[in-house]
């Protein structure tokens, strides 16, 4: 094992014979143990003392940012295809499996990544492992399910449009990536659903639904060479490669991005509440700085105690709900403040938040709020890897986007080495970068 930087453990991108491959480290009386399958296919766990469940991920390198012209919509069209049926299951064999031993299972498309997903009793974890690797290798894409289906997506789409702050952070994500694959929306729109045949569906499924590509993560009662067999097994079963010595795929290299540009987008839609988000592109998924923007957006707006919810709503009553958020991918993230309020505020909300923003910028944060902030996200994280489907999902989520896992301890330290001064600067230098602002209200905007 070597180390890429001080706090992160590589997860390298070797074939199977490769010792290096292998990994194994201890974690508060956890073991992490990682290792890479014939046909590049990877297997980690956490094997978690005293629980009867476990938590089980699928992930796959693939998102919205992914598809090609005439593919637009496919990844998420895809997640929900692979529920319809197999060369050897029913839908409804799939669904009952589940249902009939209390266990849970879902699907997630995001921009960069897809995760299938399922939580059950460790007794059941070789009923789990095969059917979500039959899922993944043997889906048949049925074209009756799918028109089916395409409703159904239709029916999602129109939801999301029917909820202002759907709209207002599609649209938002929209000018922060602009140029960008990232721009797209996750979902296709009515116009990709409606345009995208079964042919492209299939062959996005088998261009990118590859062994080198395949991580399966799973946290909880389980002995990682029972788990490794399992996988294998279920495989084989799917006619994938389980013998030749190929790496993994690596995790997507950072790619170019358009400059940011200065944007302010309107949508007018009739709401009783009008939505607006304020902000600007923020820091990549790696940056080592992420612990000090974690802690810079949650002294913005996170939290009863936090500025925006003090100025915006306690001492001014404009808003019900204002945060603050900041969601990464490889290249960049975007950063910004929302808040949910009376068309005729916009313009007072949109002045508290730029405000508050440049106090940050300008004078930081007090010792106080960094004390109480650093508390905050510490309990927060440590808390919230007590359950198993957190940890699994740390672990898929290192192995897909990052190719390097931090231990929890040095993730606890990191944020507790935040300064005063490192909020400071970086709020001031995510300030002086071009503005985005993004508003949902009923009457248009003049520019």
């Amino acid at each position: 094992m070597t180390s890429k930087q001080t706090h992160f453990i590589d997860l390298p991108a070797l074939p199977a014979n490769d010792p290096a491959a292998f990994v194994q480290l201890d974690e508060d009386g956890s073991t992490i143990t990682r290792s890479v399958l014939p046909g590049g296919v990877r297997v980690i766990s956490q094997q978690v003392p005293a629980t009867r469940s476990v938590a089980i991920g699928l992930w796959l390198p693939v998102g919205s940012r992914d598809e090609t012209d005439g593919h637009y919509g496919s990844t998420h069209f895809l997640e929900h295809l692979l529920f319809k049926g197999t060369k050897t299951r029913t839908a409804l064999q799939i669904a009952s499996a589940f249902d009939q031993v209390g266990g849970q299972t879902n699907a997630a498309t995001s921009k960069d990544y897809t995760n299938y997903h399922a939580r059950v009793l460790a007794e059941d974890l070789p009923m789990a492992i095969e059917i979500l690797i039959d899922q993944v290798t043997s889906s048949i894409l049925d074209a009756d399910q799918m028109k089916l289906e395409r409703g159904v997506i239709l029916e999602e789409l129109a939801a999301a449009e029917d909820d202002p702050t759907d709209i207002l952070f599609e649209r938002y994500s929209a000018i922060a990536y602009a140029g960008s694959p990232l721009a797209r929306p996750v979902g296709g729109t009515k116009d990709t659903v409606n345009a995208v045949t079964r042919e492209a569906i299939w062959e996005h499924y088998q261009r990118t639904y590859q062994s080198p590509n395949l991580i399966v993560s799973v946290a909880g009662a389980v002995e990682h060479e029972q788990l490794v067999k399992l996988v294998g097994e279920a495989l084989a079963k799917g006619g994938w490669d389980t013998t030749s010595l190929v790496a993994p795929n690596p995790p997507r290299p950072v790619g170019a991005i358009p400059d940011l540009v200065a944007a302010r987008d309107h949508f007018t839609k009739t709401v009783e509440q009008a939505q607006i988000a304020v902000g600007t592109r923020s820091l990549a998924l790696a940056d080592e700085r992420k612990p000090t923007m974690m802690v810079l957006a949650s002294i913005l707006g996170s939290g009863m105690s936090s500025r925006l919810f003090q100025e915006i709503r306690e001492k001014r009553g404009l808003a019900y709900t204002t945060f603050a958020f900041d969601h990464s991918y490889t290249e960049a993230g975007s950063f910004g403040m929302y808040a949910g309020t009376k068309a005729e505020n916009l313009g007072s909300v949109e002045t508290l938040m730029l405000q508050e923003w440049e106090k940050l910028a300008t004078e930081g944060p007090t010792q106080e709020e960094i004390d109480r902030i650093v508390g905050q996200s510490r309990g927060a994280l440590a808390l919230g890897m007590e359950d198993n489907y957190a940890r699994m999902y740390r672990l898929g989520r290192s192995e897909v986007s990052l190719g390097h896992l931090e231990r929890l301890s040095d993730q606890l330290e990191r944020i507790s080495q935040v300064t005063v001064d490192g909020v400071k600067d970086l709020a001031a230098e995510l300030y002086a970068r071009p503005r985005l602002v993004a508003t949902v209200s009923s009457q248009p905007i003049a520019d």
